[in-house]
């Protein structure tokens, strides 16, 4: 019993850490852009990305972190309250059934 609440805080403690890793590489890896086919005009509007958010593999990887992170940690906060749900349920079944 000792072992499996160390791993249901080891696992909880990886997703959060997997999601404050995701979120930090998400929103802080520069993105740079290079013009490739031709060179802007001098006197163009310069082109800003306000609005925008590029999506590099960085950071791609970085929002993979975040939703395995979130998934894991469902997924562990879900069978910790299932089973205690279904334990509670099995006590009180049991409880009903010795007073008969």
């Amino acid at each position: 019993m000792q072992g499996r609440i160390v791993w249901l805080w080891v696992l909880l403690t990886t997703a959060a850490l997997l999601i404050v890793i995701g979120a930090a590489v998400l929103l802080f890896v520069p993105v740079s852009f290079g013009w490739v086919g031709y060179a802007p005009e001098a006197n163009a509007a310069s082109f800003e990305f306000s609005g925008m958010y590029p999506l590099t593999p960085e950071r791609a990887a970085g929002a993979g972190c975040v939703l395995f992170g979130l998934l894991l940690g469902a997924a562990v906060l879900g069978w910790v309250l299932g089973r205690r749900s279904a334990l509670s349920a099995s006590i009180q079944g049991s409880s009903s059934q010795s007073r008969e």
